[in-house]
């Protein structure tokens, strides 16, 4: 079956990151296939190319990469959401004249309609909140 993963919580704000990504783990460890995993809202700030979190807190964006590199899903942020929150990669930075890209590869910036897709091309679409 192919999934596609809804993440709508930032990354410090409940258990839905860490419960995306044992879900993920879950997934890779069986014939399942993880397709995306599409970030909303406040989850946009899990690709923030900026972030520095302290050692002793989890590096959730290194977190989303190696899931990534292990499963060749996508890891799209709502571009919308994204740049409502200063989430912008080079070419959303220089249509909006910004200094800096924050948004770096394998996060994509994409519109609802890579959400929605998972509806159609996907057997199963799971939410956290």
């Amino acid at each position: 079956m192919n999934y596609q993963l809804n993440v709508y919580a930032a990354p410090w704000s409940s258990n839905a990151q860490a419960d995306a990504l044992a879900f993920a783990a879950a997934l890779a460890d069986s014939d399942h296939r993880l397709v995306r995993v599409f970030f909303f809202m406040d989850a946009v700030y899990s690709g923030l190319s900026t972030q520095a979190p302290s050692a002793d807190e989890p590096d959730w964006r290194q977190r989303w990469i190696d899931l990534q590199q292990q499963t060749q899903c996508e890891l799209l942020l709502c571009i919308a959401a994204s740049a409502n929150r200063g989430l912008l990669n080079d070419t959303e930075a220089q249509r909006q004249a910004k200094p800096i890209a924050t948004v770096e590869a394998p996060f994509e910036l994409v519109g609802l309609g890579q959400w929605a897709a998972g509806f159609g091309d996907c057997d199963r679409v799971v939410s956290f909140r």
